[in-house]
């Protein structure tokens, strides 16, 4: 948990008991949790805990950079508590969402500007694709 305290603090962040175990929340799923998942996975310990305090605090990290919104199949707010760059596929069939390492597949550099005056802060890709657990079915 001393790590999730300087993650906070370096973030400009006061380290108070719901940002540190919904921080932790994000970094225990290995996928991209939705609030729903982060909520279930921590309500049994944490009763007290709303819904809308996860939801206001994932703003509150997405704003800082300690978490990023990713969208995906369907309209439930996702969020990936990756920090180093990369992008994401997304899976047509069963909306799953995995990381792409940019060191693999790395991007252009992007514009500093475009037309009207849009100041560009950076660049995201994601593929569309269908992942190997729902291809497999139809090509048995």
């Amino acid at each position: 948990m001393p790590h999730r305290v300087e993650q906070l603090h370096r973030a400009g962040l006061k380290a108070t008991g719901p940002r540190l175990m919904i921080l932790e929340a994000i970094g225990n799923h290995l996928h991209h949790p939705t609030v729903e998942d982060i909520y279930t996975s921590l309500i049994h310990d944490h009763p007290s805990l709303s819904r809308s305090t996860v939801y206001e605090t994932l703003d509150v990290f997405i704003r800082n950079g300690l978490c990023r919104r990713v969208t995906g199949a369907g309209d439930r707010m996702r969020v990936d508590g990756t920090p180093q760059d990369h992008d994401h596929a997304v899976c047509q069939s069963c909306g799953d969402i995995f990381d792409i390492d940019r060191q693999v597949f790395p991007l252009p550099s992007p514009p500093a500007q475009l037309p009207n005056g849009l100041q560009v802060k950076g660049l995201r890709l994601e593929y569309e694709v269908i992942c190997s657990a729902c291809r497999e079915p139809a090509e048995g």
